[in-house]
């Protein structure tokens, strides 16, 4: 009996026909997956986070280069009255304090001694005189006689010398008297113009020299401020600017004055230039040596819409900004038309408006037009 036997064969398929099998069938099943579930599988693009620091609002501003400055307040006229003769201080009429107008009498010195002196001047003077009357008179009746030779030249000569002595010594007595009046004069301390007595140095009995302090008098209706400004500052100064500055003792209150005057030499050290500011003080409330600080104000200044400095992007020969508007960022060309870097502003022109929201700092190329989602507070 014949066995019939049956034997398998192994079938052999490539590992590449399986590996391209698989991608066949992937390929298959997104095509026949739904549309709207392929849709739900692909991410969403995410809007720009940000919050109110990353923004700045855009608002009307003015800016200037105001220059700040410090310094101190001095009457425009004052005055040390010296003594002018020497003696002993009589009298001193006045206190420090006091109004006085001028031309009053302040002080005087004892003027007994000139007063004597004054009129030993005058009886020498009138001697003189005299004597220069007679010597003209003997002149005069030499003369005919010297036609009729009674007398020589050399008489009329020495009668011509003994008028011009007489002459000359009548000129110094008459000197002599109008020195010893000017000391009289000088004896007496007058106001030189209307103010107060800041200093009384002086007091009866006291003897004084020539050039000695006597008093002080000052007029505050009108002061001067002696601002000192840096020197980098200076190219934004020039006369005629007004300055306002504020005193101790008055707070809140605002003072105005005007620059008059630059000093062309900066100081030693402290690379500071003087600059005086007069003040029309009528009212009389500042005072003489009171320190001072304010702005010298910049008459070039502007009043505009004002971003941030660190907002503006260079684009070519012109800059934008980017503001967020119907939840986009929006780029904006601008025109700057001032910049102050020290308060970090700048004044700018273009298609933008007070109240919109510009970006802190340009963004990046990718951000550009981007959704953006405020949070925190706006």
């Amino acid at each position: 009996m014949t066995r019939l036997v049956i034997t398998r064969q192994k079938t052999y398929i490539p590992a590449s026909w399986l590996k391209y099998g698989a991608v066949g069938v992937a390929v298959a099943l997104v095509a026949w997956w739904p549309q709207e579930s392929r849709s739900k599988m692909t991410p969403a693009v995410q809007p720009l986070q940000l919050t109110g620091a990353d923004l700045a609002v855009v608002k009307q501003v003015r800016l200037a280069q105001d220059v700040p400055v410090t310094g101190s307040l001095n009457p425009l006229h004052q005055a040390v009255l010296n003594a002018r003769t020497g003696g002993e201080v009589m009298m001193v009429a006045a206190r420090a304090g006091e109004l006085v107008r001028a031309g009053q009498v302040l002080a005087s010195l004892d003027t007994r001694d000139l007063k004597l002196r004054a009129m030993q001047a005058e009886a020498s003077l009138q001697g003189n005189r005299a004597e220069a009357l007679m010597a003209a008179d003997k002149l005069e009746r030499m003369r005919p006689l010297r036609e009729q030779n009674y007398v020589s030249d050399n008489d009329v000569s020495n009668a011509q010398r003994q008028v011009e002595i007489r002459n000359a010594q009548v000129r110094a007595s008459e000197a002599s008297l109008a020195q010893i009046r000017q000391q009289m004069a000088d004896a007496v301390v007058r106001a030189p113009f209307d103010g107060r007595v800041a200093e009384r140095l002086v007091e009866p009995g006291q003897s004084v020299a020539p050039g000695t302090p006597m008093l002080k008098v000052v007029d505050l209706g009108l002061m001067e401020l002696e601002a000192m400004v840096p020197d980098a500052d200076m190219t934004a100064i020039h006369t005629g600017q007004v300055v306002n500055f504020e005193v101790d003792g008055f707070p809140g209150k605002t003072f105005a004055g005007r620059i008059v005057r630059i000093n062309p030499v900066a100081r030693t050290g402290s690379r500071r230039v003087p600059v005086y500011v007069q003040v029309n003080n009528q009212d009389g409330l500042l005072r003489a040596g009171v320190f001072a600080k304010g702005l010298v104000r910049d008459d070039r200044a502007m009043q505009g819409l004002a971003v941030p400095v660190s907002s503006l992007q260079a684009v070519g020969a012109g800059w934008r900004v980017h503001a967020v508007a119907n939840s986009h960022l929006e780029a904006r060309n601008v025109k700057i038309a001032m910049r102050n870097d020290e308060r970090g502003l700048a004044l700018v022109t273009g298609n933008l408006n007070a109240g919109e929201r510009v970006l802190l700092a340009p963004p990046l190329p990718e951000n550009e037009g981007k959704a953006v989602r405020l949070t925190g507070a706006h």
